[in-house]
């Protein structure tokens, strides 16, 4: 039944026009976040997300200016923290993991269209001082794909048949503590991650941080190892965000810095994210990844612009992408306002009965 209602929910709410869902769903403002624009290939990057290309990417840059009013996160932050108003369809834009094309592709399209963007940088990254493990994965594959008789170079590592399809399933499961097994990987197939890191150096320097910083852009952390937080004890939860923060604010200047949490800060306490922020100060805003859902004042969700919507991989256009946002949300705000009803109906006919 509950299947049944949620499918119902669903293809009804795909047939609402865009246009008509600012008025079911009220929100102050609609987060967008990215990760790699360009055109150039980024094989450390094709096999996680898509690459949106930059001719994609200037069309939603054209929709939010036609349809939205771009705001920093300045304005976001003093909204939040201090009250002042947004502007009536208030956007914020914003990049994770700060790969370089963040500057040289992404950073002076922005500035043409004069839209505000916050970068979130893994600051253990900044520099190339280390390489990403899922960057690494998608080396790994990119070469499988290029020479598929490699997949018998893995062996005994792959736990299941030798076939290019599963090692790259299998790849694609491999997490942070499974890095020594990454890098076998690597060494078997040849891929050399090093000299790719040294080479293509695919992160943001501080040197052009702080170009971006003194151009108006706003600097965030992305965490200190991408690692996902959840699970992790509170202590060390605490430090990835507080020690990235403060790194942040020491390559670019800026007396606050807001957070973006690495993968989902799906199952973390929001009780113990707000002790985090007390104890430090300098924490700005933090940004999770769950589209138009609410949470706490304090942790803003955002819609994942190169989310494929469909098994062709995607990118899609923007308003696609919203629009979809906009389903989930309402779908999920209607199962819960039922779960609601009922709760009150059975506390209600508990207390005849009583």
């Amino acid at each position: 039944m509950k299947q049944r209602l949620n499918a119902l929910l669903s293809s009804l709410a795909r047939r609402i026009p865009l246009r008509l869902y600012p008025y079911l769903l009220r929100r102050p403002r609609v987060d967008f976040f990215y990760h790699a624009v360009a055109d150039e290939p980024m094989p450390h990057v094709r096999w996680l997300y898509p690459v949106v290309p930059v001719e994609a990417f200037e069309a939603a840059l054209r929709y939010l200016r036609e349809h939205f009013t771009p705001v920093s996160y300045a304005a976001l932050h003093a909204h939040y923290v201090e009250g002042a108003p947004l502007p009536p369809k208030a956007v914020h834009l914003s990049f994770d993991d700060g790969f370089r094309q963040n500057y040289e592709v992404v950073r002076p399209l922005l500035l043409a269209y004069e839209i505000p963007c916050t970068f979130f940088v893994v600051s253990g990254w900044v520099d190339n001082r280390a390489m990403f493990y899922r960057n690494k994965v998608s080396l790994c594959i990119e070469r499988l794909c290029a020479e598929p008789q490699a997949v018998e170079a893995l062996g005994d590592l792959l736990p299941g048949e030798r076939t290019v399809e599963a090692a790259i399933a299998w790849l694609k499961a491999l997490r942070l503590p499974d890095e020594p097994v990454i890098h076998q990987v690597c060494e078997r197939l040849g891929v050399d991650w090093e000299a790719f890191l040294r080479a293509y150096r695919p992160y943001l320097t501080s040197e052009q941080i702080g170009e971006m910083r003194a151009e108006g852009f706003t600097i965030g952390a992305h965490s200190l190892t991408h690692r996902k937080l959840r699970g992790l004890p509170p202590e060390e939860i605490e430090r990835e965000i507080a020690a990235s923060c403060r790194a942040v604010g020491e390559i670019s200047g800026q007396e606050i810095v807001p957070f973006s949490f690495p993968h989902s800060a799906f199952g973390l306490d929001r009780a113990h994210l707000a002790a985090v922020r007390a104890r430090h100060p300098f924490i700005g805003l933090l940004f999770d990844t769950r589209g138009l859902r609410r949470d706490v004042d304090f942790l803003l969700n955002r819609v994942w612009a190169e989310r494929p919507l469909t098994g062709e991989g995607g990118p899609h256009p923007l308003p696609e992408v919203l629009q979809q946002a906009y389903a989930e949300a309402w779908v999920e705000e209607l199962l819960a306002f039922g779960r609601r009803i009922r709760r009150g109906q059975g506390i209600r006919s508990g207390g005849r009965a009583s």
